[in-house]
């Protein structure tokens, strides 16, 4: 057996071993999202109707161009065609500080420095543009002896820069095709954006974006993990020797401001398939406060000739949430079938995944209570605060029951007006307790964002 055999099928045991404990696939009922993915690119919400469901970050509206820091650019783009009079380029800034001491008794501990340049071109006759974003993080502290990292660097603690997006788009009849190394953002194939830079994807989209019914489809060959500068195939990044890649699709029904039911899906030939929805509901419930319920499931099963022998399971989640003029108070339950859940490709969007555990162990059943706050009502004009808290009872890995309990705490601070719009710090704080581990879990985060719209 050569040796680069050998080694492939070392971290095929391996990737085994972890798909085996922590892998996810599909959800089949919900409308609301995950406690720790709706935290990714904005604070907590204020009220139940700035939730956004993990089926409708799929169909996200045409983004809005911020306005510019030099407008006397712009201003002479405009004699151009549209194709370059819309043209955005924005420089995103991003400094993070992690300090992650597990419950296993490792401590991993890094700065660093980076963030991405971004392009996006406007369209030429209306129905082709381009996009492009390179990204890269570069230590700023990292300990010379630190055997596992946070994330935030590559997996060495060197820095590392890569072109992460280059696609094409093409609009036509309400729909948009795009090709090339993208973003996606279905519930279990994302670009799970907790550290310096996201996972992104080479692949094929088609999405229908508006209207009630709308949908989506794809085919995706690579994925460039959140800090690798490289993109392997779908089947090699999780340890094996096949070379295939996962075909997804989904559509939405959204007939009414308060209502929503929508499905998602995706297959990777000979390892695994699953189907995943949601349904919310909301309502006013006074003239102060609105109401909401959100439901989700995932049924997973294994395809073909079950490489990974990952094993049918399923997850059923429960959701009720309430605001009360800047306040929101959230309940929620979360029952896993008889084999861990698999998100190999993406963040879980699952109301108890936390900053540092997803509770989705076979046979966990888990119960959330969240509290955030709006603190403009008292004047102070963007803050806010959100507190998570998870209990778990009865997780199984490897046959051992296990009950767990997780707090996190956020507070965002992010200007809204002014030179410094869009000016975002975050101080994150992470407890963490599980039976018959050495210690508890701590994770401190403290992350800085600034975007610059240059044009």
């Amino acid at each position: 057996m050569s040796k680069h055999s050998a080694e492939k099928r070392i971290v095929g045991l391996c990737a085994r071993l972890i798909l085996g404990l922590n892998l996810a696939a599909a959800v089949f009922a919900q409308s609301a999202v995950a406690q720790e993915r709706e935290l990714a690119n904005e604070p907590a919400p204020s009220s139940v109707s700035e939730i956004e469901a993990p089926i409708e970050k799929v169909f996200p509206a045409e983004p809005k161009r911020p306005p510019s820091l030099f407008p006397s650019i712009r201003k002479r783009l405009q004699k151009l065609p549209p194709f370059f009079a819309d043209t955005q380029l924005e420089a995103r800034l991003r400094t993070y500080y992690q300090r992650l001491d597990r419950v296993t008794d490792i401590l991993s501990e890094d700065w660093a420095v980076g963030g991405s340049l971004y392009y996006r071109s406007g369209w030429f006759k209306d129905v082709f543009g381009i996009e492009l974003e390179g990204f890269t993080s570069q230590p700023v502290w990292t300990p010379d002896d630190q055997t596992i990292g946070t994330g935030l660097l590559a997996p060495n603690g060197d820095g590392y820069s890569v072109l992460g997006i280059a696609n094409a788009n093409f609009r036509f009849a309400g729909m948009v095709l795009t090709a090339g190394r993208l973003y996606l953002d279905e519930p279990y194939l994302n670009r799970n954006d907790s550290r310096m830079t996201p996972n992104t994807f080479e692949g094929i989209k088609l999405v229908k974006p508006e209207g009630e019914l709308k949908f989506t489809a794809g085919y995706t060959s690579k994925i460039k993990f959140r800090n690798s500068d490289e993109f392997v195939s779908m089947t090699e990044f999780i340890g094996l020797d096949e070379d295939h890649g996962l075909a997804h699709g989904g559509v939405v029904w959204d007939p009414k401001e308060n209502f929503s039911i929508g499905a998602i899906g995706q297959y990777l030939p000979d390892v695994f398939g699953g189907i995943y929805s949601e349904l919310r509901f909301e309502g006013d419930l006074t003239d102060n406060s609105r109401g909401r319920l959100d439901t989700q499931g995932t049924y997973e099963w294994d395809s073909g000739d079950n490489l990974l022998n990952i094993g049918n399971t399923w997850n059923l989640g429960l959701r009720g949430s309430l605001d009360y003029k800047n306040a929101m108070f959230r309940l929620g339950f979360s029952i896993t079938g008889p084999n861990t859940l698999a998100n190999p490709f993406g963040s879980s969007p699952s109301y108890v995944n936390l900053m540092q555990r997803t509770f989705n162990r076979a046979e966990e059943k888990a119960f959330l209570a969240s509290f955030s706050y709006d603190f403009s009502h008292l004047g102070v004009e963007g803050l806010s605060s959100i507190v998570n808290f998870v209990a778990a009872f009865d997780g199984k890995v490897q046959g051992v029951r296990h009950n767990a309990r997780e707090v996190d705490a956020t507070i965002d601070y992010r200007v809204k007006k002014g030179l410094l719009k869009s000016f975002w710090l975050r101080v994150r704080g992470s407890w963490l307790t599980e039976e018959s581990r050495q210690q508890d879990g701590l994770d401190v985060r403290v992350i800085l964002r600034y975007d610059i719209p240059v044009i």
